[in-house]
């Protein structure tokens, strides 16, 4: 795997003196405050990401390879913002990755928000949806590489919309949003509500850099609804509304998806729920979800696929995972020599439903994280990939593809 230089360059001052670790691995001066409390800053997060696959990786319609290694940057994401002390703030965000010669992603969060301590936050822009619980917390914060592949199948992505959070009743968070025009990268048109609400019964978090121990309990409930729109391209080609229901084996850069339910056309009223959970006592941190999505496909019997995963891990320092407003964030480490996670994850995902026979898949998954300073982490994962899915053509049978993954991160973020 070759380090690009600016990863490489960051990574060695991050091992010079100890005077000279704390600057760097703690103090990055990106952001400003003026003496009546307006604040601008920017935002980044830097993934160089390395796969490597092994055991099933050919396509068994046609022998060729379907899982290629791989190293690449897995994201270059950046963001100017700005904060006023009367409650507004607004966030530009872009995701410069390019792979293959094409952009991966394009415009991230986008928006302009008012806060307010009494009514609550008011947000107009492109943000994440709330169905998929980890695709909501931030990206460099996931304990594994990539997300579980049922929230990779149940979220919709960034879309624009309107909501609402709101924070005031103790212990609880509520949350509305309607989202409608697709996003600020022409796709996914449609539109529908969604909603959250949050119950942490209890939540005693310790302060930065400390190894008091937190004690937090986090249940949730994520809905949202979703009509497709047809889409027209630049040349006034129509493309019919579709639902597709896929997920990658937990392996971010390659293109293949082992369970896939192909374009449901006219797919009707799209559902989507989600129950979440997580414990977080000590060292300790247990997260998991159970997701479930449907859709009406015109003239076709009614689709509904679902998934769940169950994960645990354990900083090996002590520290804990923080927790706020309903989001899990990285370890702050107490030593300059950071900090370490291991973690272990189950996920299944089941897109088999009547004639759609879009396969099933369980994972499992094994990881470590080194937490270096508030700026660095180190992170790689093991997966064992186990799926089986109809194929058609001259097969016309169920076919097993268990691939086994070495995935391995280094990644810059302020």
């Amino acid at each position: 795997m070759k380090l690009r230089p600016a990863i490489a360059a960051a990574l060695f001052c991050a091992f010079g003196t100890n005077a000279m670790a704390y600057d760097l691995l703690n103090d990055w001066p990106t952001k400003y405050k003026t003496a009546d409390g307006y604040e601008f800053g920017f935002k980044g997060l830097y993934q160089y990401q390395y796969e490597d696959y092994s055991g099933d990786t050919q396509n068994p319609s046609n022998g060729q390879v379907f899982l290629p290694d791989m190293n690449a940057w897995r994201r270059k994401e950046f963001n100017f913002y700005g904060k006023t002390p009367w409650g507004l703030d607004f966030n530009i965000g872009y995701d410069f990755t390019v792979r293959g010669g094409l952009p991966t992603t394009g415009w991230i969060d986008n928006f302009i928000r008012y806060s307010n301590k009494e009514f609550g936050d008011f947000r107009l822009g492109q943000f994440k949806t709330p169905v998929g619980w980890e695709e909501t917390i931030s990206s460099s914060a996931t304990t594994f590489l990539e997300r579980a592949m049922p929230v990779q199948a149940a979220n919709m992505g960034r879309r624009i919309g309107f909501d609402w959070t709101y924070t005031g009743v103790k212990d609880w968070l509520f949350y509305l949003a309607y989202f409608k025009g697709g996003d600020l990268n022409g796709d996914n048109d449609g539109d529908g509500p969604a909603a959250r609400v949050a119950w942490t019964p209890f939540n005693r978090q310790p302060g930065a850099g400390s190894r008091e121990q937190a004690n937090v309990l986090h249940l949730g409930l994520a809905w949202s609804q979703e009509d497709r729109d047809s889409t027209k391209d630049g040349k006034g080609v129509v493309t019919n509304p579709a639902a597709r229901f896929r997920a990658r084996p937990e392996s971010g850069m390659t293109g293949t998806r082992l369970i896939d339910t192909g374009n449901l056309s006219f797919p009707g009223t799209i559902d989507r729920l989600g129950l979440e959970g997580a414990y977080i006592h000590g060292p300790l941190l247990v997260q998991g979800e159970y997701l479930r999505f449907s859709a009406d496909p015109k003239g076709k019997p009614s689709y509904e696929g679902d998934g769940y995963y169950i994960q645990g891990s354990w900083v090996l320092t002590g520290e804990s995972r923080p927790y706020s407003k309903g989001t899990i964030g990285n370890v702050r480490p107490v030593n300059e020599w950071g900090a370490v996670e291991v973690a272990v994850r189950y996920s299944s995902l089941d897109l088999n439903d009547g004639p759609v026979l879009g396969g099933k898949e369980d994972n499992w998954t094994v990881g470590a994280n080194w937490y270096l300073g508030q700026h660095f982490k180190v992170q790689a994962n093991y997966i064992w990939a186990n799926s089986t899915k109809y194929y058609g053509g001259s097969i016309k049978k169920n076919v097993d593809v268990d691939p086994r993954i070495f995935e391995a991160r280094l990644q810059i973020y302020f």
